[in-house]
């Protein structure tokens, strides 16, 4: 099922979901989509099905990917790519021993039965009520419900807690998620969400990650919009809702629209408009703007008009600029919002508001400003004009910030020469006002830990290099090694375990299949993080392509290059302890040691030239009749 998978799935496809993928030679490259970087150190290989951060130092295979980038397990990185590619699901888990009833112990699988539970309680008796509000007075269709994964939270204390007994869902993972809440008097658990429209907040993947729920209730003191609290699972700052349904339409439009909240998303889409997304709850961050540009350029604000709305969308523009993107913003008449206006007014005439209405974020801006009187004293337009120019000196294209400039000093009919006087005075500032605090979370690279071995030798080096590439087109180096692995010590931690991976490997598929081993596969399972890391730094060196195999005769030659670059490698590996014995005893011979000692010197450096011959002739022999074979 796994090997099914694997060969289901291009890695770029699915990288491309979450980086924005530039060809580079035979790989493509990225921005790391794991720290903060300007300059791309994220590479992906087509040909091994790999990838690898140099700035962070992860990598791996497609599995390793979606567990770092959606935080699943490996089973679960699994069934998302099966999913994905079309492949049943129910026969992993079967060979995995899993059972129906069983649940998966992690964070996810609870997400995904409590979203589960919802729906289904939306669409029984319990729910009649609410999926008449979404339908009658809200307007969405069947469809469109199960679309967006739509549920109801009953009004209940315990209904979340009964059904979680029932099934058997860990009490605690429900708490961590913030679906119970603890009563701090009574010390006892009830429902967070009650008497709520759920909306299920997915990852670009469409994995469950969190909640969001409107109230139904009538009382002005309740919230009427709550999310799942933050934790490792759920960080709204980087999440945009309904990406996963619009980020293939995004790159087909090359544009997406940027509205504030989940039933706007949802009547956007229902009336065909569906590369439209919105920030959870919260302004809009750097990270929900990288998002977005892995697949567009292009951004239209559709935020409300009140003066909230307006701030936002001022705020919003300057971290788009400072990402790349080129935003546009859309004001709709009146007070409305968009899931309001599209229900009012059909989609024919927000299609014509969408267009008609469009302003550069320069106009708006200028809009804005004069709206709010800061046009009228030379005070306050000085404060306008230095804000507007702080956002042109965001801009990274030098063209396009020139042709801005040249139009605000059109309209406002200032020159250029003070408006770029201006922009170079504020743009430090500015930037130093976009750049976020360090947040210590998960997706930041922790420092590496110290690990106390010898660094690795040129020898050692090349010892792995020749047993990764000839995984390639065999087991016949893996064979030797595995009968020589007694003798094999590699000093550095990292290279030993990598060897004794391998080797533990081969001994399991030896003499059950003819096939050789999937070498990133492999690589992607050791479990030390250094080692993992030295072999895929490796592995991406390595000039060597899965995709277009040499024919039979070149596969035998590489495989026999492979062979001799690795047997004169365990010559060395073997023969360097002992010449290093050796030449420090023949430093501290050199020295004048003491005369009770030097016998004993003597005899050891006697002992020692006996040894490096004798595996000096046993290694050669060994050598000479594997390649002569």
């Amino acid at each position: 099922m796994i090997d099914e998978v694997r060969q289901g799935t291009d890695i770029i496809d699915i990288v491309s979901d979450y980086v924005k993928l530039n060809p580079s030679g035979r790989h493509y490259k990225a921005l790391s989509p794991f720290t903060q970087e300007k300059t791309p150190s994220f590479i992906v290989s087509p040909d091994k099905q790999i990838f690898k951060c140099f700035s962070s130092g992860k990598g791996g295979n497609v599995f390793t990917f979606i567990m770092e980038m959606e935080k699943v397990t490996f089973p679960e990185a699994v069934e998302l790519l099966a999913k994905r590619a079309g492949i049943d699901v129910g026969k992993y888990r079967e060979a995995m021993g899993k059972q129906e009833e069983k649940k998966d112990d992690s964070r996810h699988e609870t997400l995904r039965w409590a979203a589960r539970l919802f729906n289904t309680t939306l669409e029984s008796d319990a729910g009649k009520k609410a999926y008449a509000y979404l339908t009658a007075n809200r307007g969405l269709e069947a469809g469109t419900i199960r679309k967006f994964g739509l549920g109801y939270a009953p009004e209940s204390w315990d209904f979340l807690l009964n059904a979680a007994a029932k099934d058997k869902i860990p009490v605690e993972h429900l708490t961590e998620l913030g679906l119970l809440t603890r009563h701090r008097l009574k010390d006892s658990l009830y429902d967070t969400l009650r008497l709520r429209i759920i909306f299920p907040i997915m990852t670009i993947a469409g994995q469950v990650t969190g909640f969001g729920g409107r109230t139904l209730s009538s009382d002005p003191e309740t919230p009427k919009y709550i999310n799942s609290p933050e934790s490792a699972t759920f960080e709204k700052s980087k999440l945009l809702y309904g990406m996963h349904a619009a980020k293939d339409v995004i790159r087909k439009q090359e544009t997406a629209i940027l509205v504030e909240g989940y039933m706007d998303v949802i009547a956007l889409h229902q009336a065909g408009f569906s590369n439209a997304v919105a920030s959870c709850g919260t302004s809009l961050t750097r990270y929900q703007a990288k998002i977005l540009k892995r697949y567009t350029s292009r951004v239209i604000f559709l935020y409300d008009g009140d003066n909230a709305g307006k701030k936002s969308m001022l705020a919003g523009i300057d971290i788009l600029l400072a990402e790349g993107l080129t935003p546009w913003v859309v004001m709709l008449p009146g007070a409305e919002d968009p899931d309001s206006f599209i229900r009012t007014r059909g989609k024919e005439a927000f299609e014509q508001v969408l267009e008609s209405e469009k302003s550069s974020f320069q106009d708006f801006q200028i809009r804005c400003y004069r709206d709010a009187g800061y046009m009228e004293t030379p005070d306050l337009t000085s404060k306008a004009v230095s804000a507007m120019t702080k956002s042109i000196a965001l801009i990274t294209d030098p063209v396009q910030k020139e042709i801005y400039i040249e139009e605000l000093s059109k309209k406002l009919d200032i020159s250029r020469k003070t408006l770029q006087k201006v922009m170079a005075t504020g743009s430090a500032e500015q930037q130093r006002h976009l750049k976020e605090p360090p947040t210590g979370n998960h997706d930041e690279p922790a420092p590496p830990s110290p690990v106390q071995n010898t660094p690795l030798s040129v020898s050692e080096r090349t010892f792995l290099e020749a047993l990764l590439e000839s995984t390639f087109y065999g087991n016949e180096v893996l064979a030797f090694a595995a009968s020589h692995e007694q003798m094999l010590r590699l000093s550095n931690h990292p290279a030993q375990t990598i060897f004794t991976h391998l080797v533990n490997r081969y001994r399991g598929i030896a003499g059950k299949t003819d096939q050789g081993i999937d070498i990133a596969a492999e690589i992607s399972s050791i479990e030390l993080p250094e080692a993992r890391d030295l072999a895929l730094d490796i592995l991406f060196r390595l000039p060597v392509s899965e995709t277009s195999r040499p024919n039979p005769a070149e596969t035998a030659q590489h495989a026999r290059r492979c062979l001799s670059h690795f047997l004169i490698a365990v010559k060395t590996i073997v023969l360097e302890p002992l010449q290093k014995e050796k030449a420090a005893l023949l430093s501290k011979l050199s020295g004048g040691p003491v005369k009770s000692e030097e016998k004993t010197l003597f005899m050891r450096l006697h002992e020692l030239n006996n040894q490096i011959r004798t595996m000096d002739q046993e290694v050669t022999g060994s050598i000479n009749t594997i390649l002569d074979a």
